[in-house]
């Protein structure tokens, strides 16, 4: 026979299970929290030097390895002297204004003689950065580049940049970071593109330039970065060709000291 008492409860208690199910569905769903994308600064290698004006040249390279771009990327440096006091802090920008997730870009960090450049025996670094409200499209591409060497011994990377986007690029610049055969960082110099300001599809040149003999002769590799105020830098530059040219000029370099050093004998 049909008992309706049974079914009442059948229904009640599925009722009461699927009160339970929708009551742990909203519990879980209160504990969830949103992630957000965020920029994620990091320094990877940094060296330092004096110049003949006694100045302390730190040089590095920071890289973001966030999921979002960052800008305003600030690195300070602290200042020690042989007691481990600190004697002061500098302050110092990457070189790139807005960091895309991924990208790499150098930095420096400058302290003079009459800051107390000299009394410094070691430091160490910090980064802070904002995250950016836009996202640079990349449309500035590297098409080549080569090493030489000048009249005073000047290292000089030249090279072609591309506009490959929709809108003029204004301030276009080219950025060179120079390693040791480590991959420390050693130098690092910019320059604006000539022409300045790049029309879609025009191509430009740059000439940057590492002026330091004895950061010249750590030199083993470098890689370019570029950016204007509208874009930033299509990564589609080879880094086993700036790697290659570079042997090619460490290896020519080394010819020349070497004849120059049979002729003075």
């Amino acid at each position: 026979m049909f008992d309706s008492g049974e079914v009442k409860n059948k229904m009640k208690r599925n009722m009461a299970l699927i009160a339970c199910c929708f009551a742990m569905v909203c519990l879980m769903a209160s504990s969830v929290q949103l992630v957000q994308a965020a920029g994620d600064v990091q320094i990877l290698s940094h060296s330092s030097f004096y110049t003949s004006l006694n100045t302390l040249y730190i040089v590095g390279e920071v890289q973001n390895i966030g999921d979002t771009s960052t800008e305003f990327t600030k690195v300070t440096a602290t200042l020690y002297d042989s007691e481990d006091t600190v004697i002061d802090t500098a302050v110092g920008y990457a070189t790139l204004d807005i960091l895309p997730p991924g990208r790499k870009s150098p930095f420096y960090v400058m302290v003079f003689e009459d800051d107390g450049a000299l009394d410094v025996d070691h430091y160490s670094l910090t980064v802070s950065w904002s995250d950016a409200d836009e996202e640079k499209e990349q449309a500035l591409e590297i098409l080549s580049s080569s090493i030489d060497t000048d009249a005073l011994d000047f290292l000089h990377v030249t090279g072609e940049i591309k506009n490959i986007g929709s809108t003029t690029a204004n301030e276009v610049m080219v950025s060179a970071t120079f390693y040791d055969s480590d991959g420390t960082v050693v130098g690092r110099d910019w320059e604006y593109a000539e022409p300045e300001n790049l029309s879609p599809d025009q191509t430009g040149t740059f000439d940057v330039t590492l002026i330091y003999s004895e950061q010249i002769a750590k030199m083993a590799s470098y890689s370019l970065t570029a950016e204007s105020q509208e874009y930033a830098m299509v990564p589609e530059f080879a880094t086993w060709a700036s790697l290659v040219v570079a042997a090619a000029f460490v290896a020519f370099a080394a010819v020349v000291y070497k004849k120059k050093l049979q002729t003075r004998k």
